[in-house]
């Protein structure tokens, strides 16, 4: 298989014309873009080569051309990470590679229980005759390569070094890479700030771009904090903006300048604004803190965020084992600053509530119970983490969780204006809920 180099973007160009002028100058369907300069005051995380740590190949394949090795099949219990071979080149994969293939062709996971791979793989080949696949690799600085996802050869893709080079045309604040898309905070043309709670916010919006070619390229709605510059982006449906791209070698930057140079939501901005108003009049509940918790876990234990170590006891053990260690052991939590930042944020819910596991909670009566902060509070906390403490892939979950929930009534809306003081408001929902420390309550 012979793979094409993202690399070869940008010959014959002189290297200080910018994207933004190539697109207003002259016709871009046939237009050949600059490679990013290394020296961009940019930093992505994980990104090598074009001094940003990551370059990609593409190819146009078919499924048959896709192997499995049988004895790695046999043994492996997460087949979510199975290595895939093409042409004799094995892959690493993850779950944005099967996702990928699953959307494709219209099957899913179950089909492997009953059929070896090269088997389903064969029986979509003999349906689908001609039919086609692009492949997006990953090459990483430590040498690995890994398999991103597949896409319709007949849909557009967007270059890494295309847009790259674009966005920081654009001023990108926060620029970041992972596993295949790229996303990138701007202001939007005309701008806006509030203030909320003492805070003063700036309209931002962030831009989300896959550059293996699946899913559609993003736009969220996001406020900047200024005194501690968190973003708070709202990746949900609610505040999003999907871009059509166009079709085949069509290319993608015309679309993406014209958004970056016009967007504007006034409407979308006025609706957060006014989530993140009520989210200070509102208290946190054990069940929104526990979400939040639980995604902070599994960031530790993935390495998603920063300065934080895992001991390789916790590395053996099953996904879930570790989570529910870190939920249960004190001594581990007090361990990880993050994890104990939050513990003294909202407070020790089996303290509060007298019960060693809060999930021996129905989560109706878990949405009642207040812990010791407001949303906002808790929101500010996840965005802080976000900004400041995590890689990009934890940035990204805490993104999404920020974005569901603020998209969303809260459990305890508006309660902080019956109750402006915790005690008062705790004791209440206790004594109502009775656990007072003699007895837990009927799911």
């Amino acid at each position: 298989m012979v793979l094409s180099p993202q690399s070869d973007v940008g010959a014959g160009v002189p290297p200080l014309l910018s994207v933004r002028n190539l697109i207003k100058g002259s016709d871009m369907s046939n237009a050949t873009l600059p490679v990013v300069a290394s020296n961009q005051s940019i930093i992505i995380p994980n990104a090598v080569d074009n001094g940003l740590g990551v370059n990609f190949e593409y190819d146009v394949v078919s499924i048959r051309d896709l192997r499995v090795n049988a004895s790695k099949e046999a043994h492996k219990s997460n087949r979510v990470s199975l290595p895939v071979e093409i042409n004799g080149r094995e892959l690493k994969t993850d779950n944005r590679f099967w996702t990928s293939l699953y959307s494709r062709y219209g099957f899913n996971s179950q089909f492997f229980k009953y059929f070896k791979h090269d088997e389903v793989f064969q029986r979509i080949q003999d349906v689908e005759k001609n039919d086609k696949i692009r492949v997006c690799v990953e090459n990483s600085s430590g040498g690995s390569a890994r398999l991103l996802a597949v896409s319709n050869p007949t849909k557009p893709v967007a270059r890494y070094e295309d847009i790259l080079e674009l966005l920081g045309d654009y001023d990108a604040e926060d620029l970041r890479y992972h596993n295949g898309e790229i996303t990138s905070l701007h202001a939007p043309r005309i701008g806006g700030s509030t203030e909320i709670s003492g805070d003063l916010f700036h309209n931002k919006f962030a831009v989300s771009v896959p550059i293996d070619g699946y899913g559609s390229t993003s736009l969220y709605l996001a406020m900047l904090r200024q005194v501690c510059s968190n973003g708070m982006i709202a990746m949900s449906k609610a505040f999003r903006s999907s871009l059509q791209l166009g079709k085949g070698d069509d290319s993608v930057l015309p679309t993406l300048t014209r958004a970056l140079d016009s967007f504007n939501n006034d409407e979308g901005f006025h609706a957060l604004r006014s989530r993140i108003e009520s989210s200070t009049k509102s208290w946190a509940s054990v069940y929104e803190a526990t979400g939040l918790y639980k995604n902070l876990i599994k960031m530790h234990l993935r390495d998603e965020l920063k300065e934080s170590s895992v001991s390789a006891q916790l590395k053996d053990m099953s996904p879930d084992a570790a989570e529910d260690a870190y939920m249960f052991s004190e001594m581990l939590r007090e361990s990880t600053p993050v994890l104990s930042k939050y513990h003294k944020l909202t407070g020790d819910t089996s303290l509060l509530y007298g019960l060693a596991n809060m999930d021996q909670l129905s989560i109706k009566r878990q949405k009642t119970l207040p812990v010791k902060c407001t949303m906002y509070e808790l929101m500010n906390f996840a965005t802080e983490v976000s900004s400041h403490h995590a890689e990009a892939a934890g940035s990204r979950r805490l993104a999404g969780w920020f974005g569901t929930t603020v998209s969303n009534e809260y459990d305890l809306e508006g309660t902080r204006d019956q109750f402006g003081d915790f005690a008062d408001f705790h004791m209440g929902k206790k004594l109502s809920s009775g656990l007072t420390g003699s007895q837990i309550e009927a799911n």
